[in-house]
């Protein structure tokens, strides 16, 4: 095995990368000045002094004076293996002390479950792109719409999604939906409804959507027909269950 890969095996299980290369160097040099380390490892004396002292509090490296010069050591290989039992020993205190954190945390925050909303802004049209791939890809389950068909379309353009990508991106997370539309001709679209959606027109003259409306799982997502565009996403179960039954309300009062 090279250096170079020694120094990458190294690097996996906790060394940085120059304190790998330095660590080599010494233990391949043995008991050395900190200008032989540096030649040896690449690396300017100024850094290495630094890096020694990071393997010095690891306890892979220690020191001894002769004269009035300063000679550095590497420790012998099994010190490695000691330093990874005491790091998994630490990860697993670490462990143990959030998983008695994260209640505490929780209940500080934005994300207390109960019945506090947790609302989300997004601003731009790469913003809004990227909440609506984001939507598109995680989760599954049904999803309720309400849209002007033709303005919808254009924030998906301006958001730099193609319908042909809304679609794979539905397709592949099995999402299913149910739509209500309307659309700047005011009359219904021939084979709108699919086996992965269905979709129930309703006029203009009764209903004139300024916004996507998108229903889903506890959250609510508001996207309006503005320009640049913008975004709001609220989760919440109370909130989104009432727009549930609004959406309800319409689709059965609807051919």
């Amino acid at each position: 095995m090279t250096a170079t890969n020694l120094e990458l095996e190294l690097q996996k299980v906790g060394f940085e990368a120059r304190e790998a290369s330095v660590y080599l160097a010494s233990l391949e040099l043995g008991p050395s000045p900190v200008q032989k380390i540096a030649q040896r490892a690449g690396i300017p004396r100024a850094t290495v002094y630094l890096v020694l002292d990071d393997l010095q509090n690891k306890g892979v490296v220690t020191t001894y004076e002769e004269g009035k010069k300063t000679y550095y050591v590497a420790e012998p290989p099994q010190h490695i293996a000691d330093l990874v039992d005491e790091n998994e020993i630490r990860v697993k205190q670490q462990k143990d002390t959030l998983k008695s954190l994260i209640p505490e945390l929780t209940s500080r925050g934005q994300f207390e479950k109960g019945d506090k909303p947790m609302v989300k802004y997004y601003e731009g049209d790469k913003a809004v792109g990227a909440f609506l791939r984001d939507l598109l890809s995680h989760g599954s389950g049904e999803v309720l719409n309400i849209l002007n068909l033709d303005s919808a379309t254009d924030t998906l353009k301006n958001a730099g999604l193609s319908i042909d990508e809304v679609r794979a991106r539905r397709a592949k997370q099995k999402i299913q939906s149910r739509v209500i539309y309307t659309n700047e001709l005011d009359k219904a679209i021939n084979g709108y409804s699919t086996s992965e959606r269905t979709a129930k027109f309703i006029s203009r003259e009764s209903f004139n959507f300024d916004a996507d409306i998108s229903i889903r799982q506890n959250s609510v997502f508001f996207i309006p027909y503005s320009n640049p565009l913008t975004g709001v996403a609220i989760e919440n179960k109370a909130i989104a269950s009432s727009m549930k039954n609004v959406f309800e309300l319409l689709w059965k009062n609807l051919p």
